[in-house]
């Protein structure tokens, strides 16, 4: 098995900083794209190189030391020889996020966001899922619910008006919503106390939702942003509060210092400014 030699450099970072920080720094990167080169780097020969310690800071396990070692000795060899000067690698922010939230919230803006395209490529990924921003599985996380737990940095980004909506004029209780294991959602809830029973639909997107609605006649419930006015959905006037979700954005604590993540941040704030009033990032 040949590793890429990407994945050397990074390890070489981490032994000498001590830190994925430092390493980062080193590199001229940041420590998510660290910890996914050596993590690379483990995978491709099923050893633990690195293990994280009490405090949180990554150390050098002894298979990593006797890993290091070799692949400095590869690393002066090459320099002696006159290997060919590397050129520095285009970082890539990954974004996390859900479906809807990617395609009518942060895809509509993308021309706004204010980094270098030959300089940084940006990863968008909507998965209905919670990742590992201190594995490096994302750089950031939209989420919406605020975290509980973890060395992260929150902030409120926004909120998203959530409603019932139809095609039809209302009638009966039988109506469309998400699968179970999201019933505790706020328009979920207000599924339940409008109709006084579960949905007789249950679809787990919202594009889903709406297109079954239109098809069946029957009310739905989802954000305003996917609903309204779509194949003649309206919102419905329950004469209750009006649901919402709130928005959050999340960053490893580590990363606190990375400029281009907090610009990044920054436009994920802005592209919810339409719909709430948004807290300071």
């Amino acid at each position: 098995m040949v590793p890429y030699w990407d994945d050397l450099k990074y390890l070489l970072a981490l032994e000498q900083s001590g830190s994925l920080v430092a390493a980062a720094k080193i590199l001229n990167t940041n420590p998510t794209t660290v910890s996914r080169h050596v993590k690379r780097l483990s995978e491709t020969y099923q050893r633990t190189l690195v293990s994280r310690t009490s405090n949180g800071e990554w150390s050098m396990t002894e298979h990593g030391k006797a890993f290091a070692k070799t692949a400095r000795l590869c690393q002066n060899e090459i320099a002696r020889l006159g290997g060919p000067d590397e050129e520095m690698e285009q970082q890539t922010i990954r974004v996390s996020t859900v479906d809807f939230v990617a395609e009518y919230f942060l895809t509509p803006k993308l021309s706004y966001l204010p980094v270098n395209p030959e300089k940084t490529a940006l990863s968008l990924e909507a998965a209905d899922k919670n990742v590992s921003l201190a594995y490096g599985e994302a750089d950031l996380a939209i989420r919406l619910g605020r975290p509980k737990q973890g060395r992260l940095i929150i902030s409120k980004i926004g909120t998203i008006d959530m409603g019932l909506f139809a095609s039809e004029r209302v009638g009966g209780t039988a109506w469309i919503g998400l699968t179970s294991d999201l019933d505790w959602v706020p328009e979920m809830q207000a599924g339940y106390e409008i109709f006084g029973e579960p949905p007789a639909i249950r679809l787990s997107s919202f594009n889903c939702i709406r297109r079954v609605a239109v098809e069946r006649g029957l009310p739905c419930v989802g954000p305003d942003s996917v609903m309204r006015n779509w194949n003649g959905l309206e919102r419905v006037n329950t004469g209750k509060p009006q649901p919402f979700r709130e928005v959050w954005s999340v960053i490893h604590e580590d990363r606190r210092q990375d400029e281009l993540l907090l610009k990044t941040k920054e436009w994920a704030r802005t592209c919810f400014t339409s719909e709430a009033d948004v807290a300071a990032a």
